[in-house]
């Protein structure tokens, strides 16, 4: 019988027995696969494991993972005044102290804060510290910041960063310059509610980029050069890049999505379809809030061939107040220069979901109309999915036979915003 199982067996206090045996056991593991272990730990647990046994008491000083998060010291909006700034205090005290003796003076490989504006006094001093270590991934995650923080200079702390994601940071000319020569293998850059206080975005190695719900300071024209990115994703807020967004080198793209998060109220319809212009070669291919002009193909206007794009996915797009057979022909002279298209999802377009008000008309019955409709021909288009929240007036029924009218050759799925 093993020396656990007699433990176990033999005496009232087998099992704390047995687990204390357990825990020399993982002591025995080497440095490495402890840390893997506690990366997966909050903060103060890590640090925590010092009372285990002598092998871990100094294992937190070393862990390449610091992770700082406001939810782990149980800091709520509900919480009583006092209560809450007691918390604080401590999630202060620990954040100040773990930094200022932890010793990888190695590197990291990642650096985390998330937490909210209420300690902008103590930011200025533990980002300089986690930028010393050199971490692969940074991510600095600052919610209801008003104003922003602005995000220290690097340095040589940059040089090993794989991974950045900035919430909720003021970013001057020298984070443009940090991302156009000072971040040599930085392949992952993800801002978002940031103010970009330049127009310029520069990296030949970056592969992954999201730009969401950033205002634009300058008011000037945007360029985007990342000849090597694979995703792009840009969430344009109201009345942010009222002089347009341009991408340059867009060859090696993959996947982008692009979301008017004014429906294209405040982003004009030259900048909308220059937008697109600029994307002509990806094959996948999410747009959201663009309007009907913008996408509908005129003899006045050229418009792009999209001759590698397979997939299209359009969600809330055309709901301006454009006639329902010119959003259709919109779609359809899209979907022609598109010759390589399989597949259209289209979410909430066409027409808004309005709830019946008191006293309201509602069509009793609607005409489908046989004749005087455009055919358009894309012979690789097999399959739309039309998503709807739901039916209101028979708009729905009126898009499908629209939509079948126009685009024969392909077949339509119809699913419900809210079933599973």
């Amino acid at each position: 019988m093993s020396q656990e199982q007699t433990a176990k067996r033999g005496c009232p206090g087998g099992h704390a027995v047995a687990v204390a045996l357990a825990g020399d056991r993982l002591s025995d593991l080497p440095d490495g696969l402890l840390h893997t272990i506690m990366s997966f730990l909050p903060a103060p647990q890590v640090v925590q494991t010092s009372v285990l046994s002598r092998r871990w008491r100094d294992l937190w000083r070393s862990t390449p993972c610091i992770s700082i998060e406001q939810r782990d010291f149980r800091i709520t909006a509900g919480s009583q005044r006092h209560e809450r700034e007691e918390k604080w205090r401590k999630l202060e005290n620990f954040t100040t102290n773990f930094l200022l003796f932890h010793n990888n003076v190695a590197s990291l490989d990642k650096f985390r804060i998330h937490t909210d504006s209420t300690l902008l006094r103590d930011m200025d001093r533990w980002l300089p510290r986690g930028f010393k270590y050199c971490p692969q991934v940074l991510e600095i995650l600052i919610s209801c910041s008003r104003p922003p923080i602005p995000f220290p200079h690097m340095g040589a702390g940059s040089c090993r960063l794989k991974r950045l994601h900035l919430h909720g940071l003021y970013l001057d000319s020298q984070f443009a310059e940090l991302l156009c020569s000072g971040c040599p293998v930085l392949e992952d850059l993800e801002l978002r509610s940031c103010n970009p206080d330049f127009q310029e975005f520069k990296s030949r190695t970056l592969k992954r980029l999201v730009i969401d719900c950033c205002d634009n300071f300058t008011g000037d024209l945007v360029v985007i050069r990342v000849p090597r990115v694979a995703y792009l994703r840009l969430g344009i807020s109201p009345g942010c890049y009222s002089n347009g967004i341009l991408i340059h080198e867009s060859a090696s793209l993959v996947k982008a999505s692009i979301h008017l998060l004014c429906l294209g109220e405040t982003f004009s319809l030259k900048h909308q379809r220059w937008l697109l212009g600029n994307l002509c070669n990806v094959p996948n291919l999410e747009l959201s809030g663009f309007q009907t002009m913008a996408i509908l193909v005129q003899e006045s206007a050229e418009f792009p061939i999209f001759a590698n794009l397979q997939t299209l996915s359009l969600e809330q797009c055309f709901l301006d107040k454009c006639d329902l057979n010119n959003k259709l022909d919109a779609l359809g002279s899209f979907v022609q220069n598109a010759p390589c298209l399989e597949k259209i999802t289209l979410q909430c377009c066409m027409f808004e979901v309005e709830s019946e008000k008191e006293g309201q008309l509602v069509r009793k019955n609607i005409i489908l109309q046989r004749q005087d409709q455009n055919t358009f021909q894309c012979l690789k288009l097999k399959f739309i999915e039309v998503v709807y929240e739901e039916d209101h007036d028979h708009q729905l029924v009126e898009l499908l036979w629209g939509i079948g009218k126009r685009l024969p050759d392909a077949s339509i799925k119809l699913t419900n915003f809210f079933m599973d």
